[in-house]
Parts: structure tokens; C-alpha cells; sequence
């Protein structure tokens, strides 16, 4: 029979306490995630599907982040403060809408840049305009080093619109990811 006087069986009992403390702390921090989750997607409203990132400098996105970018040229609009505007995945299409996607002129873009670990071949990269039944041509290049490619329009100027931006998704599962821009119609002068 085990003496509760005994110093290892206090030391024992402090321990099991001690993870009981633990274990609770950890379902109470569950707990407050997850009402913080709730509250950020009911009241949070017009999330934008975009962001100004830091270009490196051969004015390209760092080469540790992955996905699609808007490379902008020089001269663009000063909503954006950057020449690099990282786009929003998604797993659907066509789901990002008019007040948080990233819209920009048809003379703010010089290309799409897609950056990931592997590139594979560059007809399985798209960039299209929804709802346009004459899809213009992209001009796909990859870029050296093989982790990256950009798309451009044959005819040098991106026409006003919704673009997808449809590329294999990375991971053993497969798939496509999504990014979506709008180009607008410039203002009259």
C-alpha cells in the first residue's frame, strides 16, 4: 500500500494536477479560436483578394512565396503602393467579387507571374476573361530555374474585364488553384 505522506506520491499528485491545469488552458484557448473565428467571418466585410507584397530586387516576388502574382509596370495606379500584387487562392472560380478584387487598368499590368515549387508544361497554365466567348491569346514563358512562369497577352494589352487565373494546383492531390483580378475600362480624359 502506497503512504500519501510519502513524498514521490505528492510529487505525482502535483504533476496530475499540473496536467489537468495544462489541459485545461489548452481547451479554453480552443474554445476562445474559435469564437474569435466566428466573429471575424460575421463582421468582417469586403476582405480584399489581394495584397502588396515587397518585390525583390529584379522586381520579382520573393522566391519563397508561392501562387500568382500581378507584376505592374512602373508607371501604375497609386491605389497599389508596390509593383507586386500577390492574388487570393481559391479552390472554385469565379468566386471573388467586384468590391474585394484587385482592379487595376489595362496599363497598370506588364504580366501574370505564377511562382511554385515545380512548373509544369505552360498549357497547363490559363489566364482568360470570364464570359468572353473570343478568349484573347496568352503568351506563356517559363522562367529559368523552372519554378516559375508569366503570361502575357500576345497583343501587349490586357483587355477591361474579370480574369481567372487557372493553374495546377500543388500537393499529391492535385487539382487547380484560382486567382482572380479585374481589368477596368479606363476613364475618359
Amino acid at each position: 500500500m502506497i503512504d500519501q505522506n510519502e513524498p514521490g506520491a505528492a510529487r505525482l499528485s502535483r504533476w496530475r494536477r499540473s496536467g489537468y491545469i495544462f489541459i485545461a488552458f489548452l481547451i479554453l484557448v480552443v474554445l476562445v479560436l474559435s469564437v474569435v473565428q466566428v466573429w471575424f467571418m460575421y463582421t468582417t466585410t469586403e476582405i480584399p483578394a489581394y495584397g502588396s507584397i515587397r518585390a525583390d530586387e529584379r522586381g520579382l516576388p520573393p522566391a519563397d512565396q508561392r501562387g500568382a502574382f500581378l507584376l505592374l509596370n512602373v508607371e501604375h495606379s497609386s491605389d497599389y503602393t508596390g509593383q507586386v500584387l500577390q492574388l487570393l487562392a481559391t479552390t472554385q472560380p469565379g468566386v471573388v467579387d467586384q468590391t474585394s478584387g484587385a482592379h487595376l487598368l489595362p496599363t497598370d499590368i506588364d504580366a501574370v507571374y505564377v511562382q511554385s515549387s515545380a512548373v509544369s508544361e505552360g498549357a497547363d497554365y490559363r489566364v482568360y476573361q470570364i464570359g468572353d466567348v473570343a478568349q484573347s491569346d496568352m503568351k506563356v514563358e517559363r522562367q529559368p530555374g523552372g519554378k516559375a512562369i508569366s503570361i502575357r497577352p500576345t497583343e501587349a494589352t490586357w483587355k477591361p474585364g474579370a480574369y481567372i487565373v487557372d493553374v495546377p494546383s500543388e500537393g499529391m492531390f492535385g487539382g487547380r488553384t484560382y486567382y482572380q483580378f479585374y481589368v477596368d475600362v479606363p476613364a475618359p480624359r
